[in-house]
């Protein structure tokens, strides 16, 4: 591997060119401008968290949407089987409180 050995004045000051060209291109994009960042948060940062935000609102508007419709075949193909299935009686050996629990002392 190797590493470039950089002085620390140097990279602060690559770290502040790309502070004022975020906050100079990106002041559109934020819906709070005005709100102050904490300290110690980069504007691309947050920039970044806002938008993974916005992709996760939609992406679970579009995972509500498919259930609902899921939930609708579901309930249509329930109700078809019902219509569909003619009502027989039990098997003999069948015992209607295997899977429930005993009543309590």
């Amino acid at each position: 591997m190797k590493f470039d050995v950089v002085d620390p004045s140097e990279e602060q000051a690559i770290l502040d060119e790309e502070a004022a060209a975020d906050e100079q291109g990106g002041e559109d994009e934020q819906g709070d401008a005005d709100e102050p960042l904490p300290p110690g948060v980069h504007p691309r940062l947050d920039r970044a968290a806002r938008r993974m935000h916005t992709r996760i609102g939609a992406d679970l508007g579009t995972l509500g949407e498919s259930l609902n419709r899921l939930h609708a075949h579901i309930e249509t193909a329930r109700s078809r089987e019902a219509e569909d299935a003619p009502q027989a009686p039990p098997p003999t050996n069948f015992r209607s409180g295997a899977f429930s629990r005993p009543p309590s002392p």
